[in-house]
């Protein structure tokens, strides 16, 4: 049987999901600690309550900022696993919970206790279980909707027009391509390269418009897709993935031409391409 925890866990998040992740988080260790007032928080006066809760969500929230902007790009390769997402989780907790200790060290001012230090980071660990595993489900859920969605047009049912226009936006453009011999598209200022087939040798043509025009204008063909804000590739030319989540490559066949592709498509390209 597999070890479910040797799987590949390629998700990758986009900036805006992580700050609803961090506040999100800063925001239920504030509300949790203020409500249920463990760990003789009960004692204090209603204000001090209000006070130590909110700096203890304002620390957990700098904590995981650090994590997730700075030491996570760096951590996180290309053969991440769930095991070994599992684990950077707890150390991020444990982290929250040294931070936490030394937190309630400088507004209680007290000698260091071994025991009390081991306390905090166990604590932080058990609090930090419900919305570490609610961001579980929600992550699985959309992977699963994703796969599902990408699995809905078998590649012997992709979609071609014998021909194309593509005018990229601009009225005076107007040149004609038989879609299948597109390689990529891609953008440069005001412009947009189209590199084809012709014969044994790739033909470049530059046309003044834009790259979501272009993109429009190729919708009905779905073996074209997005990779990264400059580049539309085709994927029938695609050899091989390269690189990591955060400086992944597609490697076409002709001429093994190299595209880069957006942190906020690497998953997609993981998951169908590798």
């Amino acid at each position: 049987m597999e070890n479910p925890f040797k799987k590949p866990y390629g998700r990758v998040e986009t900036s805006k999901e992580k700050l609803v992740f961090i506040f999100a988080f800063g925001l239920f260790i504030f509300l949790f600690l203020f409500v249920f007032k463990p760990f003789g928080m009960v004692q204090l006066k209603p204000l001090s309550q209000l006070s130590v809760s909110f700096g203890f969500g304002l620390v957990t929230t700098f904590m995981l900022f650090i994590f997730k902007f700075l030491i996570e790009p760096i951590v996180i390769k290309r053969n991440w696993t769930l095991g070994k997402n599992i684990l950077w989780g707890f150390l991020i907790a444990s982290s929250i919970g040294v931070a936490n200790y030394f937190y309630v060290s400088f507004i209680f001012p007290q000698i260091f206790i071994f025991k009390y230090f081991l306390f905090a980071i166990w604590t932080a660990i058990l609090v930090g279980i419900i919305p570490v595993t609610i961001s579980y489900i929600v992550s699985f859920n959309r992977i699963y909707k994703t796969a599902l969605r990408e699995a809905a047009i078998p590649p012997e049912k992709v979609l071609w027009e014998s021909e194309v226009i593509i005018r990229a936006g601009n009225p005076k453009n107007e040149f004609n391509f038989n879609p299948k011999s597109i390689i990529y598209l891609c953008s440069n200022d005001n412009y947009v390269t189209i590199a084809a087939i012709k014969g044994d040798a790739i033909v470049k043509t530059h046309l003044r418009g834009t790259l979501t025009a272009a993109e429009t204008e190729l919708n009905k063909n779905s073996s074209f897709f997005r990779c990264h804000k400059c580049y539309i590739v085709n994927s029938e030319y695609i050899d091989h993935v390269t690189g990591n989540i955060q400086n992944m490559k597609i490697k076409l066949k002709p001429q093994g031409l190299e595209i880069p592709v957006s942190r906020s498509r690497a998953a997609y390209v993981s998951t169908k391409f590798k």
